[in-house]
């Protein structure tokens, strides 16, 4: 009986690894058809000139003869493609059978070592296996599988994933910062991806970090200054300092109190697509063919580029950790905001150090009639004087009126005494012009008691133009006044809350 139960044992086996190998060839029976298939409806769409479709064509088909030469030589190495195969199971859920090693493969052992961590079972031996042939490549395949299956209590360390962030911030390390900044990795996690982060802003950042922190953090208008004051100069930047330290202070504080120590509902999707790349990647043997297949796939699907892996650039370290303050999960955006405190401390001495700044003690303003020097008790008296007297200057009427009409006046006389000895045949031309003297002489003196009135007018206007500037001055740096106490208060929370 004890014969019988190990022969079937030995069967059941063998049944299996048949299984397995049948599902492994299906998988690249369908990855070949599906490339057929992308080929003809690539085809299907070609357009242009008859040069260009010809090349395109040309260049489709050496490509897919080329992918099938390269499927054949992949044929050398079905054992490292069953070992992927079984770990994109792994990730969709399903049951793992025994994993068959491959000489130097370093996802043999990992997916050994790790296909029971989502129950906190972990393979020791084996994962030291597999981080002996590649240690990187390890590490974030355990980071990455146990955030998306489960078992992140399992990761002893962050740091062999998350080393210091380089300048181009591979996928794998931007879904490693990404999960720790989550907080899916406990506050050990988020604390190393703060440190990172930190040694970054610490290093060459150039301005557009300070530039990105400057906008998100403290908008630039955020005080309205009375129209009145043309701008108000050196006060209007104090007022806008002020208000831009206390928003400062408010956006920082909001951020970190926004810190839960609790993961995120999902992790980002970034995480699971690097590591469905980093299992597709292969072994050292196979790099340069899939490399290749993946180069020809590009030309055949007529994409641009070949696609991503899981190493490929993410970003500059410094536009991701820009991203990160204005993010919506609030775990993220406190790292990012911690993180930065030295850039946010330094924003905020700026606007102290221009919120402190002296009011000018006059204004120059510009009016109607030339500019009026103002100051918060009054306007300057000579350039008062001086306006008034450009209004003044409206009142003078400079018209002919006035000699017409002494002219025609001067004719008429004549022209009577013309009637009295020649005939009264003159009286007509006596009568029109003394008519032209009368209206003209009218005419001059309407004009000039408008001209009075509309300068009397203009300069009641200049006079409560210039009052109501002087009155917003006065007001403006009561305001900066009643600001400044706050200045000192909103400076030291920031100081206590990044340090």
């Amino acid at each position: 009986m004890s014969d019988d139960w190990w022969v079937e044992r030995q069967q059941n086996k063998r049944l299996q690894g048949l299984e397995e190998d049948l599902s492994h060839v299906s998988s690249a029976l369908s990855s070949a058809r599906a490339s057929q298939n992308r080929l003809k409806a690539e085809l299907s769409k070609v357009s242009g000139s008859m040069e260009q479709r010809l090349n395109r064509l040309s260049a489709a088909f050496d490509a897919f003869v080329e992918i099938s030469d390269l499927r054949v030589t992949l044929g050398l190495f079905d054992s490292h493609g069953r070992v992927r195969h079984q770990a994109r199971q792994l990730l969709a859920g399903a049951g793992l059978p025994e994993v068959s090693d491959v000489d130097g493969y370093w996802l043999a052992p990992a997916l050994v070592a790790l296909r029971g961590a989502a129950d906190g079972a972990v393979d020791a031996e084996a994962l030291a296996l597999a981080s002996a042939r590649d240690p990187l490549r390890t590490a974030a395949f355990h980071v990455l599988l146990t955030s998306v299956l489960g078992g992140r209590s399992t990761v002893p360390s962050l740091a062999p994933a998350l080393p210091p962030l380089p300048g181009e911030v591979p996928a794998y390390q931007r879904a490693v910062w990404l999960l720790a900044a989550d907080g899916f990795f406990g506050e050990q996690g988020w604390e190393l991806a703060r440190e990172r982060c930190a040694e970054l802003v610490a290093g060459p950042t150039g301005d557009s970090l300070t530039t990105a922190l400057r906008d998100v953090a403290a908008p630039r208008a955020v005080v309205a200054v009375p129209k009145e004051l043309d701008g108000a100069g050196s006060l209007a930047g104090s007022l806008h300092a002020c208000e831009k330290l206390a928003v400062l202070r408010t956006w920082v504080t909001e951020a970190l109190d926004g810190y839960t120590n609790e993961p995120e509902a999902e992790p980002d999707e970034l995480s699971r697509a690097t590591l469905e790349l980093l299992i597709d990647e292969g072994s050292a043997e196979e790099l340069p063919l899939l490399a290749r297949e993946r180069e020809l796939r590009a030309v055949i699907e007529g994409a641009a580029t070949a696609k991503a892996t899981w190493d490929s650039p993410a970003g500059t370290a410094v536009d991701l950790l820009r991203a990160d303050v204005s993010s919506e999960r609030p775990n993220r955006r406190a790292l990012a905001v911690r993180a930065s405190g030295p850039v946010l401390l330094t924003l905020a001495e700026e606007f102290a150090t221009t919120a402190r700044a002296e009011p000018p003690s006059s204004l120059e303003v510009r009016t109607r009639h030339g500019r009026v020097t103002i100051t918060p008790t009054g306007p300057d008296a000579t350039s008062m004087r001086r306006a008034l007297e450009t209004v003044a200057r409206t009142a003078n009427v400079e018209s002919s009126r006035k000699a017409v009409a002494i002219g025609a006046g001067v004719a008429g006389v004549l022209l009577v005494v013309l009637a009295v000895f020649a005939g009264w045949g003159w009286a007509v031309p006596a009568a029109v012009a003394l008519a032209v003297a009368g209206y003209q002489w009218h005419a001059d003196g309407r004009e000039r008691a408008n001209a009075a009135a509309e300068a009397e007018q203009a300069k009641n206007t200049l006079v409560a133009d210039v009052g109501q500037r002087v009155e917003a001055f006065a007001k403006t740096c009561r305001e900066l006044r009643d600001r400044r106490p706050a200045v000192d208060d909103d400076l030291a929370a920031l100081r206590t809350a990044l340090s």
